[in-house]
This record gives structure tokens, C-alpha cells and sequence, in this order.
């Protein structure tokens, strides 16, 4: 399948991609807690919250941010109560596929509620702020891709 990567959200930097290495900001959905998670790519959708050491799969959040939408089937999988932010645990893969199902293509991603919006780390704003999702990146990034 390859690697999977996004185009930023934001249009603060000449680079248009997060690519492998590169440092860049998860925002959060209000409704989800808010904020952002700050890292650099690690490639395939895996992010670090370096305050926490809590790792996060963006395709297992993106499933829980739209749990409305997910297919027949498409039940998501936790320990306890529904959580705001779920990091990765035994259930991470089976819930990665169900993000994957609905928010992998372009097409699929502009129907979501709350897609991924990635963006550079100089961007001060909230997800709020953005109503460009980020798609995806064809390069799969393997290295920047300027604007």
C-alpha cells in the first residue's frame, strides 16, 4: 500500500506536504478536546504527543471524529468510556481500517464532518480556523513538495 501522508491545510510555508522527518501540528476538533499534537512525520499516519509519550494513529482518530459515518459494521473498538482522543492500543489496527474506509481518498475526505487538517508548525490558529482539510500527499512523503 505504501506510505501514507497529507498535504497541509494551512498556506504558511513554501513546502505544501509533510514529508518524512518534517515537524508539523495534528489540530484537534473542539468537540474533541482542541488544541494540537506536535511531531515530526514518522510516516504512515503515526504521531507522538512528546508532552504525554502517548502515540496516536491519525486514520484510528479519524474514525472516532466520525463514527457517524462509518459503514454498516463498522463498529469502533476501546477500553472504557468513548474517548476524546485514543491512543494506540490492541484495537488500533481494526479502528486504523475503518479511518481508512472513509477518509482515504480526496473524494471521501471532503464529506467528512471532521477530516484531518494538518499544518505547519508556525500556524497559531484553531481547526475552527481551517476550511481546507488536508488531502492527500501523491509523493506519499517521501520528500517535500513545493507549492
Amino acid at each position: 500500500m505504501g506510505s501514507f501522508s497529507w498535504n497541509k491545510a494551512d498556506s504558511l510555508t513554501r513546502i505544501k506536504n509533510v514529508y518524512y522527518g518534517a515537524p508539523f501540528k495534528l489540530l484537534i476538533p473542539k468537540e474533541f478536546g482542541g488544541g494540537f499534537i506536535r511531531d515530526h512525520y514518522q510516516d504512515y499516519g503515526i504521531i507522538t504527543d512528546h508532552k504525554t509519550g502517548l502515540d496516536y494513529d491519525m486514520y484510528e482518530l479519524l474514525a472516532f471524529w466520525n463514527k457517524d459515518q462509518l459503514s454498516m459494521g463498522g463498529e469502533l473498538r476501546f477500553n472504557g468510556d468513548f474517548p476524546k482522543l485514543k491512543s494506540v492500543d490492541e484495537y488500533t489496527d481494526r479502528n486504523r481500517g475503518l479511518g481508512i474506509d472513509i477518509g482515504c481518498y480526496d473524494n471521501q475526505i471532503d464529506k467528512l464532518k471532521y477530516p484531518l487538517k494538518l499544518v505547519s508548525v508556525g500556524f497559531k490558529g484553531s481547526y475552527e480556523d481551517l476550511d481546507k482539510p488536508s488531502y492527500g500527499d501523491p509523493k506519499q512523503g517521501f520528500y517535500p513538495v513545493e507549492r
